[in-house]
């Protein structure tokens, strides 16, 4: 069998690191490169642990996704380079699959793995090029043993969360292009090798588990990702989203002789605007989609984040947090007071005792949006909207203080406007919004407390990506 080297570039979240690791070794002999990309948690401490199991390359700066991976890869000599994200669980055979299904498909440059969420779900099973020419992972939902994910085929890209490529086709391509910063680089790359006359492959026999899309600040570049997706590729590719789902039968199409025609849709697949449950239930199922989606990710984000502070394996640890986040708004405000909470669609955030919850950002109907604001103008507006009817606080949990960072302006806005009161800074950021605090003061006669530190340092940058196949 030709040999495989995997390179794991990572970025703090030491105890992910250690998990996906730790599998690797008992379930794969290949040589194992992680590039650590100047990580300011225990990752190092914990990587010496495995000192002559590894090899470590250390960059003292951030660099990204991209970077990362062209530095492991610049040290391996194999015929394969595997590359996969740390917040990945590999199983049994994973390795093993990909290298047989390469060696089978000589054709194949690149070949992705099947990636499932902790409740055996798709998370990736191929991406296609939608009719808006956006990539998108395909049948992300799912149930894993689905026959449309289990089918081992072409697609134009998939996820480099985990990808095998050949070495001498990943020459030939110069590598991740590291213009995209942790996200589309996956696209990018697959997009490159089409272009080339290589193909991409999917390989449903190759298995692992994917918390996708969990560290803090994740979508911070996605605003000049898309850009230069748009700039590059978008008058440049084709839909082929389509062809698949008539490929596995899940769209139909009947020829009565005359127009119109009669589609049938898997309910599974999509639900028809108008039909039968009425447009207003469609969009509140749609809306409802995207909150258990952000559900899920949010979940994850703070059980890991729990994780790294107690030294635990990160498995959900949610209540806890979620339970410590009530406590503190219980104990900083009055009752009736209302609570405006960067939820993610978190319900149960809202519940606080005798206050009331709201999502930010919101629909005007009250749900969450399923989206973050695109600029800090946005943010400020909508936060601005919600105070004027009635808000009188802002909660942030420590899972989107990355929100500080990113929506500059926003941070500027809450700082010059509101109070922000003290909280244990790894649980949450919490602003006054109205111009009485809890103790009935105005909020000019105490003074501002000292800014916190917030979860995202300067200079974070993501490992995993969404959207771009990762």
């Amino acid at each position: 069998m030709p040999s495989s080297t995997i390179i794991i570039p990572v970025f703090n979240h030491a105890a992910l690191t250690e998990q996906c690791v730790q599998a690797l070794l008992e379930n794969s002999a290949a040589r194992i490169v992680v590039v650590d990309d100047a990580s300011t948690d225990r990752t190092q401490e914990m990587l010496r642990r495995y000192s002559g199991r590894i090899e470590v390359i250390t960059h003292k700066e951030n660099y990204g996704f991209a970077t990362s991976c062209n530095d492991g890869a610049a040290i391996a000599h194999s015929e394969y380079l595997v590359f996969l994200n740390n917040d990945t669980v590999p199983q049994a055979g994973w390795l093993t699959a990909l290298e047989t299904y390469a060696t089978g498909h000589p054709e194949a440059s690149v070949v992705g793995s099947k990636l499932l969420y902790t409740d055996r779900t798709i998370q990736h099973a191929g991406v296609v090029i939608c009719q808006d020419r956006y990539p998108r992972h395909i049948y992300t939902g799912f149930p894993a043993e689905h026959p449309a994910v289990n089918k081992s085929r072409r697609f134009q890209i998939v996820t480099a969360a985990c990808m095998l490529v050949r070495r001498n086709a990943f020459e030939e391509l110069g590598g991740f292009d590291a213009a995209f910063r942790n996200g589309f680089e996956d696209v990018d790359l697959c997009l490159r090798a089409g272009q080339l006359g290589q193909t991409v492959h999917y390989c449903a026999e190759s298995v692992v588990y994917h918390l996708e899309s969990v560290t803090p600040g994740r979508f911070k570049q996605d605003r000049d990702n898309v850009k230069l997706y748009r700039e590059r590729w978008l008058r440049r590719v084709q839909p082929d989203d389509l062809q698949y789902y008539l490929e596995d039968e899940l769209l139909r199409l009947s020829y009565a002789g005359q127009f119109p025609l009669v589609f049938e849709v898997s309910a599974l697949l999509a639900s028809v605007d108008g039909a039968v449950r009425g447009p207003e239930v469609e969009r509140v199922l749609q809306e409802r989609g995207q909150q258990v989606a952000e559900l899920l990710r949010e979940n994850t984000r703070l059980s890991l984040e729990l994780g790294e502070h107690t030294g635990n394996s990160p498995v959900l640890h949610y209540q806890k947090p979620r339970k410590l986040i009530q406590k503190t708004v219980q104990n900083l405000t009055p009752e009736g007071a209302k609570v405006v909470v960067v939820s993610k669609g978190d319900g149960s955030l809202l519940n606080f005792a005798q206050r009331e919850g709201w999502h930010f950002p919101q629909t005007d109907r009250g749900v969450y949006a399923g989206h973050n604001p695109a600029t800090s103008s946005e943010a400020i507006a909508q936060l601005e909207a919600l105070r004027l009817r009635g808000g009188n606080y802002l909660l942030i949990p420590a899972s989107s203080l990355w929100w500080l960072d990113y929506y500059a302006e926003f941070r500027h806005h809450l700082e010059r406007q509101y109070l922000r009161l003290s909280t244990p800074e790894d649980l949450c950021a919490f602003y006054q919004l109205s111009e009485q605090d809890s103790s009935g003061r105005s909020r000019q006669q105490q003074p501002c407390s000292p800014p916190l530190r917030t979860a995202v340092q300067p200079g974070e940058v993501l490992v995993a990506s969404e959207g771009s196949g990762r």
